[in-house]
């Protein structure tokens, strides 16, 4: 036995969950442990150094893709994680749909990782990877897919900067499961006429939920920064359809985004609530 296998021994850390199992939150796999956190988005980099308390310490931006960026930036990522763990947001090149009757057998996460085909039947792009989330009352389901060519690249270039990926994951589909969750939680709300938009670093979400039905969803990734006209013909069939008690949630990466800032009148009189939390998308990522 190594000296290091004795110390994790000694200290327990031989029975802490390993940094990359997906079964375990961000907290529960970096116990009083320095991470760090990254979102790439098409042309933009932005992350966040999360202390032992498991608080925001830092946060970060640059313009450029991932492979530039990372050049001028991996030195101060490696420096801040523990044998250089991180977790990487994908916030380009996917797509979220809305499926229904996907299998959801025991095990069905597993084997999403591992034989996504048992799992998606017909909707399987082998050059795809995904993720799922279901509705808690009907058959409804939410499906992530995402070019695995981009994240193969994104793990070459991290391997090149003595960097790992703890968790790969896409962002904006993330903050919707987790606003979609908090509907899903609350009776009355869960039961109103809702058109819920998360929103992150020019990727967005729309979708429509009544008396507890999701009903329709647009997905656009990577938008080009200012493309007002396809922001516009995303959320113009939401707001048509919309009655005067059709209520909006809206959820961005950090509060007084971009969205807040430049779209929020194109909802006319409907009620817009911003559920934004300071510091959102680093939250929700560093806590689950």
């Amino acid at each position: 036995m190594e000296l290091k296998d004795i110390k994790d021994v000694l200290t327990f850390s031989a029975f802490r969950p390993e940094a990359d199992n997906p079964k375990f939150a961000w907290p529960q796999r970096f116990p009083r442990r320095k991470s760090v956190l990254i979102n790439i988005s098409r042309g933009h980099v932005s992350w966040s150094i999360i202390n032992k308390k498991g608080q925001i310490d830092d946060v970060g931006e640059a313009d450029g893709e991932f492979v530039e960026v990372a050049s001028q930036m991996a030195d101060y990522w490696l420096s801040n994680t523990e044998d250089g763990w991180v977790g990487i947001s994908l916030n380009n090149r996917f797509i979220i749909s809305l499926e229904h009757n996907l299998s959801r057998k025991k095990g069905w996460q597993e084997e999403l990782r591992q034989n996504p085909k048992s799992v998606l039947g017909t909707k399987y792009d082998r050059t795809k990877r995904y993720a799922l989330h279901h509705s808690p009352e009907t058959s409804a389901s939410l499906m992530m897919a995402c070019d695995d060519s981009m994240l193969k690249s994104i793990e070459e270039t991290m391997r090149g900067h003595n960097l790992r990926p703890a968790r790969i994951c896409v962002g904006l589909f993330a903050m919707t499961a987790h606003l979609m969750n908090r509907v899903a939680a609350d009776n009355t709300l869960n039961q109103q006429d809702l058109i819920i938009v998360t929103w992150l670093d020019q990727s967005l979400c729309v979708i429509r939920q009544k008396d507890g039905q999701w009903k329709d969803l647009r997905c656009r990734s990577g938008l080009q920064a200012g493309d007002d006209a396809t922001i516009s013909q995303m959320l113009r069939p939401f707001i048509e359809a919309a009655e005067p008690t059709t209520r909006v949630l809206l959820m961005e990466d950090r509060k007084q985004g971009t969205f807040s800032n430049s779209y929020i009148p194109l909802f006319g009189n409907l009620n817009v609530t911003d559920v934004t939390d300071e510091q959102n998308l680093w939250q929700i990522l560093g806590n689950h």
